[in-house]
């Protein structure tokens, strides 16, 4: 989201189809990066959303939870050393 150049419009249209039931976000804010779950678009909204997007320079970060899930596990790694004594 640090290269959307009207964060206002984006998080107006995310909050209008979550509200719609369309779909599901978060924000993580710390790294400017939201996660859309799409719970009810057709073909045709998700490639408007797409499109939306590019207008707006949101750029896809795919491989965004896979880093942190690979963080999680390592900080899992050391809770589980910390309690080996």
């Amino acid at each position: 989201m640090d290269e959307c150049r009207n964060i206002e419009l984006v998080i107006k249209k995310l909050d209008d189809l979550q509200n719609d039931s369309k779909i599901e976000y978060f924000i993580f804010e710390e790294d400017d990066v939201f996660k859309i779950k799409s719970i009810g678009l057709s073909v045709k909204e998700k490639k408007d959303i797409l499109s939306f997007f590019r207008e707006n320079d949101i750029i896809d970060y795919p491989d965004y939870e896979e880093y942190y899930e690979d963080d999680d596990e390592d900080e899992d790694d050391d809770e589980d050393e910390e309690y080996e004594y």
